[in-house]
């Protein structure tokens, strides 16, 4: 027999009587409640409904109610059995067109199609755009830029192109001084936040949440990853002894290593991948992970669909963040305004597709996250969770670096079948779970 109770926000609430004792959320105002159990916590639900099919304001007349003998049901009427159909979490909830809007997200690779599969063979050097852009420049532009130009050494990037005229080479879309690319980013952190608010009906996550995760992410993981970086380029000489701290110093070495052959321009395709997979895919997909790691670490409450909105919100802040540090070191002054629109629109979604896939597979893989006991465990664990978004990252950064866009491209859109078919598999096994669950607190290692 099905379990009636109350939000306190007015809102009723139907759960069949297995969940009894459980988590779930309000629909209306997402507060976290727990499922009473029939007679003891709650309101007698036999009651409760044979109220509201009352043909009378006070229900049956004439007779008192007793529970001694199961009374004849009378029909229960369309309305009523749509609306107790909506309130339980039934694979029918899974059917609203909006546990398919994420599917939206493929429609943000179309710019990177463009870009990716433009045969411009045309290519210039930045000395022959420099030398095109005089040639435009007025008397007084060129009279303004000689004292740099005339400069023999120690003229920077920077010093050159705030000399251009208009502080940017010609064809470019920004000066080298803008701060539009802030509002670039402002502008695409809020579409995308609105786009995720509209994925899924079962389970919602709070605007506010995702948007502290974003940011986070942003400010905070980017700080991470570069320390990583920053760590991982000392050379530590020999290593002796064991433990923890053995361990982190020969990652850190490995991290090195990995960075300079994903970099080194005459690294091989194998050696760039290896790099790219384990310093850029393995370093930037942990850090987007980081929220929904710490998160599971507590007593959790979350589903898959919660975890895919975390991780949206995060691989959301993480490309705004990245597209804003490019944008100020190679893009202004130098760039058209179509890789702005690749980078803050196509590079965010595949940041945002990578991390998602990752909070989905957490969540999939919950069960087994219980069991895990000690530091060894838990960092196969990591890679495990972790393994495809960040081979799917590595693979593209390194046919980019190649000049195999068409291959770049393939990945991407395998990046985007990786999400669906993570959200599809998730979706079957449990069709309408939102935060059903409670969880013992992990230990923290």
């Amino acid at each position: 027999m099905p379990i009636l109770f109350h939000c306190d926000c007015g809102k009723k609430l139907l759960a069949d009587d297995a969940l009894a004792g459980r988590m779930t959320r309000c629909p209306q105002c997402q507060s976290v409640l727990k499922i009473p159990r029939p007679g003891v916590e709650g309101e007698r639900t036999e009651d409760m409904i044979q109220a509201a099919l009352s043909p009378e304001p006070g229900g049956r007349s004439g007779s008192s109610a007793s529970y001694d003998r199961e009374p004849a049901a009378p029909p229960i009427n369309r309305p009523l059995r749509e609306t107790a159909a909506s309130l339980l979490p039934t694979p029918a909830a899974s059917r609203s067109i909006r546990e398919y809007a994420y599917l939206l997200l493929g429609l943000a690779l179309i710019p990177l199609v463009f870009s990716l599969l433009d045969k411009d063979e045309s290519k210039t050097t930045i000395v022959d755009r420099i030398r095109a852009t005089l040639q435009e420049a007025t008397p007084e532009q060129l009279q303004r830029a000689q004292p740099i130009l005339s400069k023999e050494e120690g003229v920077s990037l920077d010093d050159l192109l705030r000399a251009m005229p208009e502080g940017k080479l010609l064809g470019a879309h920004l000066p080298r001084d803008s701060a539009m690319h802030w509002i670039y980013a402002a502008v695409t952190a809020a579409a995308f936040l609105i786009l995720t608010l509209a994925f899924f009906s079962v389970e919602r996550a709070n605007p506010l949440h995702l948007l502290g995760i974003g940011l986070f992410t942003g400010t905070v993981g980017i700080v991470f990853l570069l320390l990583v970086q920053f760590c991982s380029q000392f050379r530590f000489g020999r290593i002796y002894g064991r433990g923890w701290v053995v361990l982190i110093m020969l990652i850190l070495m490995f991290i090195g290593w990995s960075y300079h052959s994903a970099l080194d321009p005459e690294s091989n395709l194998i050696l760039s991948a290896i790099g790219f997979t384990f310093g850029v895919g393995l370093c930037e997909e942990l850090t987007k992970a980081l929220p929904l790691f710490f998160y599971f670490q507590r007593d959790a409450t979350m589903g898959w669909r919660g975890a895919c909105l975390w991780g949206l919100a995060s691989g959301v802040g993480f490309g705004v963040s990245e597209g804003i540090m490019y944008a100020g070191d190679h893009y202004n002054g130098i760039s058209g305004g179509e890789i702005y629109i690749v980078r803050f629109v196509s590079c965010v979604a595949l940041h945002a597709m990578w991390a998602a896939s990752v909070g989905i597979t957490i969540a999939r893989h919950l069960d087994e996250y219980e069991t895990v006991t000690d530091k060894g465990q838990f960092a196969l664990f990591l890679l495990r969770m972790l393994a495809v978004p960040m081979v799917l990252h590595g693979l593209y950064d390194t046919l980019l670096k190649k000049d195999m866009n068409v291959w770049a491209l393939a990945v991407a859109v395998v990046s985007f079948g990786w999400l669906a078919m993570q959200i599809e598999l998730a979706r079957s096994v449990q069709p309408g779970a939102g935060a059903h669950r409670t969880r013992k607190p992990r230990p923290a290692y």
